[in-house]
């Protein structure tokens, strides 16, 4: 075996693809939700309506609330399985807290760096029932508004000089 054939042997150009792919930084993802966790906790204490500040996270109804959080991409934040947690209205602070703890210290990275076009996140567009036959043709006009059709056509081509 040459030299060359060595030298060969260790070039890949399949790693192109993981050269140009850019480096994913958690550090934004962990301040962005961080951030949203601490506006959520200045809308669970405020008694008046909040204005601004993009869609509310929380739901409250009879003493429990909703909570649905969502990555800086938008899709779902899945915690233990789920998308959205119900958790006691006395003890919501307390879950926000260790909730920015966790973001913080790392513990949802892998949630945010994970890819979101699996399951359920993606938008399928589904197909329009077909339209109910109309008359014998079934595909559009009836024979009677196409003879009319052909009837105004072939006006129109007489009256060209």
């Amino acid at each position: 075996m040459s030299i060359l054939d060595k030298l060969h042997a260790l070039i890949d150009p399949k790693l192109k693809d993981t050269f140009d792919k850019k480096a994913y930084d958690p550090a934004k993802d962990r301040a962005w939700v961080a951030n949203r966790l601490e506006a959520t906790k200045t809308q669970f204490a405020s008694t008046e309506t909040t204005r601004g500040g993009g869609k509310r996270w929380w739901q409250l109804a009879n003493g429990v609330v909703a909570f649905s959080p969502t990555r800086r991409d938008g899709h779902p934040l899945v915690i233990n399985g789920q998308t959205t947690l119900f958790i006691p209205s006395e003890r919501f602070n307390d879950f926000l807290a260790t909730m920015t703890e966790a973001v913080n210290a790392g513990e949802f990275d892998k949630e945010f760096e994970a890819d979101s076009t699996a399951g359920t996140t993606v938008k399928v567009k589904t197909p329009r029932a077909p339209r109910a036959s109309s008359g014998e043709a079934g595909n559009g006009w009836s024979e009677e508004r196409r003879a009319r059709f052909a009837a105004t056509v072939a006006a129109r081509k007489a009256a060209k000089p």
